[in-house]
């Protein structure tokens, strides 16, 4: 009887992505340039950071352990 824990098994892992299917071989149109700028400019929440929150009792007493 062994006293080390049980062993999981290994995770099996995707094989290696080839870089050149990646990427984009043909140019973009102009439409399709225009949505990604939309969908940068308008869906991204980069000018509207979270509200800063005082951390809660609970959170400072495990802090100031």
């Amino acid at each position: 009887m062994s006293s080390f824990p049980p062993q999981v098994p290994p995770v099996r892992r995707d094989l290696p992505t080839d870089p050149y299917t990646t990427i984009a071989l043909h140019p973009h149109t102009p439409e399709h340039l225009r949505r990604v700028g939309e969908w940068l400019m308008y869906g991204a929440n980069v000018g509207d950071p979270a509200a800063y929150r005082l951390p809660s009792y609970e959170q400072a007493k495990l802090s100031a352990l």
